[in-house]
């Protein structure tokens, strides 16, 4: 079979689908045309061009013989692609990508708007430059940073899930801090120049405040993590151990897990509601499962509760580096 006779029986098999495009540029053109006042052009393309590709896209649900319609190949594909481990790694790891692009063009908006208040003050004071972003940014980017995070493997994501909340709420933060700053001095440096400097000291050390704070706070609850965990650990190798007293260390670890939830419940970065929780909500409520489950089977077979502890010996290695007993 010569090459011209396989191109002219494909063309002659698909060549409706070809409409869907090409309807589609039609569409396009002729809205154009209308916009530019050749009103009776334009609507006639309009029509025929969404009439083409409605035509055309009937073709295309419903494919070639054999081979069932192409959307649902598509969807097939999307579906086998979208479970496969390395395709939803590889999403996370995205996600990561973004986070980082996203915390630098802050910094990078920050350092250019320095120089725009720092000169032109009446163009602020005017509404012309956009100081208001960043109110916005100190608003918005820590809701920002838990709608990004990574949906795959949370306990072997869990050092960089606590680092990227504890840095998105620092950035928050001081995002904050320099846009009531600028604020100020955008009001106050031509009427009264001396109020500049104890405006800048004050905000300057409300910024120490709130990071020394929020790091406080992430290694107290990270040294509190670990030590709740130990006691958990222990509760429940002692449970074989001690048949006949079993029903009591059985109690013994459900106590020592309540208390180990509430840490792991606890949100990292600010103590109100709206921040980012040491672990999500719905890989706690797996790992409860997993504890009640162990907790149970412990009296009778001593190596039941060898991925609970691997879970836990996860969490644990996250927050080991941040261990302060004085804090």
């Amino acid at each position: 079979m010569s090459i011209w006779y396989r191109f002219i029986t494909v063309l002659r098999t698909h060549w409706r689908r070809a409409l869907l495009p090409a309807g589609f540029v039609a569409n396009v053109v002729g809205t154009k045309l209308t916009d530019a006042s050749h009103w009776t052009a334009g609507w006639v393309l309009f029509v025929l061009g969404l009439g083409g590709a409605l035509y055309g896209l009937r073709f295309w649900e419903r494919g070639s013989p054999g081979n069932g319609s192409v959307t649902k190949r598509v969807r097939n594909w999307a579906d086998t692609t979208r479970s496969d481990p390395l395709w939803i790694r590889a999403r996370g790891d995205l996600r990561t990508v973004v986070w980082g692009i996203v915390m630098a063009v802050i910094a990078m908006r920050a350092v250019s708007l320095f120089d725009r208040v720092a000169w032109e003050v009446d163009r602020v004071l005017a509404g012309q430059t956009p100081l208001s972003v960043l109110l916005w940014i100190w608003i918005l980017l820590p809701w920002g940073a838990r709608w990004i995070e990574p949906r795959d493997s949370p306990l072997d994501r869990l050092e960089g899930r606590i680092w990227r909340a504890t840095v998105s709420r620092l950035v928050a933060n001081a995002i904050g801090i320099y846009y009531a700053g600028w604020a100020v001095y955008a009001v106050v440096s031509s009427t009264r120049p001396t109020l500049v400097v104890p405006v800048a000291v004050t905000l300057g050390g409300a910024m120490l405040v709130s990071w020394h704070k929020t790091w406080a706070r992430l290694r107290k609850l990270s040294t509190q993590v670990c030590g709740n965990l130990q006691t958990l650990e222990r509760d429940l190798k002692a449970i074989h151990d001690s048949k006949e007293k079993a029903p009591e260390k059985q109690d013994a670890a459900r106590r020592s897990w309540d208390v180990v939830q509430l840490d792991l419940r606890t949100s990292v970065d600010t103590g109100y509601g709206f921040g980012t929780l040491l672990l999500p909500q719905e890989t706690c409520n797996d790992l409860h499962e997993k504890v009640e489950k162990a907790i149970e089977a412990l009296k009778d077979h001593k190596d039941a509760a060898e991925e609970v502890l691997t879970d836990l010996g996860k969490i644990r290695e996250a927050c080991a580096g941040r261990i302060d007993s004085v804090a």
